[in-house]
């Protein structure tokens, strides 16, 4: 059995490196699809924006057209008044519709500032997000050439680290043992074994209970920690 736990102790040197070089070319690509969501949720967020301010920019149309009309209608009634010839009735009705005009093209502009003003602030915020995009894109940019580079260095060095791993694979590892060495593997990212210092697992830290610690040094079997699963050895 030590001659086992020996193999295996040689075969993580490797596997802990592939492991991380194997997460890391999974995580690259996920960062960068990462990265390009926020740019898309950026566009898809200016575009609401833009959305917005375009119907604020009709509204401030109607009312430039509403009161267009208004004062036309207001520089007519101004006229008709003063051309009236002594019938106070009709002249007092100019003289009311020519006051409830001039309050609704008052009423109307004071609006339409309002909405202006959303207009200018809202072509800022455009501006502003427009740059925040192209400065994202810039950096995507970057990030996607370093992500290339940094996923061929990592493919190269796993296909090194695998060929070595297959020179170090040993015959004293049986089927069994190697079974649960992979599925400590993945479990426990790259870190299958755990040296047990004392009656401490040097992985999860815990106090193992003593039979635990006599059933290692006998050396007959593997055993492994109660906590974290990982298969114990002795330091050398």
């Amino acid at each position: 059995m030590r001659d086992t736990l020996k193999a295996l102790r040689s075969l993580q040197e490797f596997d802990t490196q592939i492991f991380r070089l194997r997460d890391e070319l999974r995580r690259l690509p996920l960062e960068l699809e990462r990265r390009e969501k926020q740019i898309e949720a950026a566009r898809a967020k200016r575009e609401d924006a833009q959305r917005a301010m375009r119907l604020v920019e009709a509204q401030v149309k109607e009312i430039e057209d509403l009161t267009t009309t208004s004062r036309q209608r207001l520089r007519k009634v101004e006229n008709e008044a003063n051309s009236s010839r002594g019938d106070a009735a009709t002249l007092a009705a100019y003289q009311v519709e020519a006051r409830n005009l001039k309050r609704d093209i008052s009423a109307a502009e004071e609006e339409g500032l309002g909405l202006v003003e959303k207009v200018e602030s809202a072509t800022k915020e455009l501006a502003r997000m427009d740059a925040e995009i192209l400065e994202a894109q810039r950096l995507l940019a970057e990030f996607s050439t370093t992500v290339q580079g940094e996923m061929a260095k990592a493919n190269e060095s796993l296909g090194r680290l695998l060929s070595e791993r297959e020179k170090r694979s040993s015959k004293a590892i049986s089927p069994e043992a190697m079974d649960q060495y992979q599925r400590l593997i993945t479990a426990r990212e790259g870190v299958a074994l755990a040296e047990l210092d004392g009656k401490v697992c040097q992985a999860c830290f815990i106090t193992v209970p003593p039979n635990v610690s006599v059933r290692v040094l006998r050396g007959t079997q593997l055993v492994t920690c109660p906590s974290c699963d990982r298969i114990f050895y002795l330091r050398d």
